[in-house]
Parts: C-alpha cells; sequence; structure tokens
C-alpha cells in the first residue's frame, strides 16, 4: 500500500525525514522553478540567473591545450620523479567563442529569459554543457572594452549599467556546475 506524506520545507531550513526505510521507498523532491534575478552590488552591480536552485553561466566553448604541467604550473606543482606523466596529461583551458557579454533585462523576467528543454542525457550524466537537459536563452549585447588580462584572466568586470553599441544577441546559459569556463556574474547593458 502506498503511503504518501507531504512535507514542505522552510526556506534557509534543514529538513529531515526521520522513518524506518525499506527497499523501494521513494522520495520526490519538488523544488520550486522560478527565474530570479541576484544582483551584485559589491560586485559592480553585476547579476547572476537562477532558475529554481540552479545558477546559470554562459555557455562558452572550451579549447583545450595539452600542456605539461611541470612547464605552465606554479613552482611547487611538481610530478614525483618516478610518475609516468603520459597518463595523467594536463590542459589549459581557453575559450573558443565569446565571453564578454552583458544582458538586457526587462522588468518581467519571462520577457527577458526563456527556458528550455531538451532530452535528458542516455548515460545519465546531466553534468557538461552539451549534456544539460536545460538551458535558458537570454538576451546580450558583447562589451568590446571587457577583454582578458595580462594574467590570461578575465578582466575586472565594470560597473553596471554598461553602454555597448553592439547588435543584441541571443546567448545560451547553462547549469553553472557543468561548465569548466564560467561567466555567471554578468554586467547589465545599459537601455
Amino acid at each position: 500500500m502506498e503511503k504518501k506524506i507531504n512535507v514542505k520545507a522552510e526556506k534557509g531550513k534543514y529538513l529531515r525525514i526521520n522513518r524506518k526505510w525499506s527497499n523501494g521507498d521513494l522520495v520526490n523532491l519538488n523544488l520550486p522553478k522560478k527565474l530570479s534575478l541576484r544582483t551584485w552590488e559589491k560586485n559592480h552591480n553585476s547579476v547572476s540567473i537562477n532558475y529554481g536552485p540552479l545558477t546559470f553561466s554562459l555557455k562558452i566553448k572550451e579549447d583545450y591545450i595539452n600542456k605539461p604541467s611541470d612547464k605552465s604550473a606554479i613552482f611547487d606543482s611538481k610530478w614525483q620523479s618516478d610518475v609516468d606523466k603520459e597518463n595523467w596529461p594536463t590542459y589549459e583551458i581557453y575559450p573558443g567563442s565569446a565571453w564578454n557579454y552583458g544582458l538586457i533585462l526587462e522588468d518581467d523576467l519571462n520577457e527577458t529569459f526563456e527556458i528550455a528543454e531538451k532530452q535528458w542525457p542516455k548515460d545519465n550524466f546531466p553534468f557538461t554543457n552539451e549534456s544539460s537537459p536545460i538551458y535558458i536563452k537570454a538576451r546580450a549585447k558583447k562589451i568590446k572594452s571587457w577583454k582578458i588580462g595580462d594574467t590570461k584572466l578575465v578582466g575586472e568586470l565594470m560597473d553596471s549599467p554598461v553602454e555597448s553599441n553592439e547588435k543584441e544577441e541571443i546567448i545560451e546559459l547553462v547549469p553553472m556546475g557543468g561548465s569548466r569556463l564560467r561567466i555567471s556574474s554578468f554586467p547589465v547593458i545599459k537601455n
């Protein structure tokens, strides 16, 4: 006999289910799926996009370049003398697509963003940019003055709102956890 118990958790609190479990017991966890925006005042008024419990990042093509870590890593990151480095390849990852976007926001987030879903991955592993079953289409413009700095890292954010004379584009945002290269805190384009 199936017994259903509905419990609602409070935001910011833990919920513990204390019971004797049996084979075949099932827990369904329903998390609210609502678009929300977080403004980071201390990070130049940049914004992050959330859908339910997920924070989203720009989908950036990742170019992997094989670089021996004893040549490229910091001074104390060396291999043991007897290690076969061929079995442990190391890579640097660079952006293979544009990353310097600011978001165009409207008061109604549903006018700004479109939630898109695709089929669950056959290998049951949704934690890459390509295999994620959910993504967000967003309106954005490139910010030409936002570049990679001398340290080969993304340059510091500028204060939002930002002027951009570039054409509007539709970009894809993917769950942050599946990306190795991430822009998750975006400048806002001036309307």
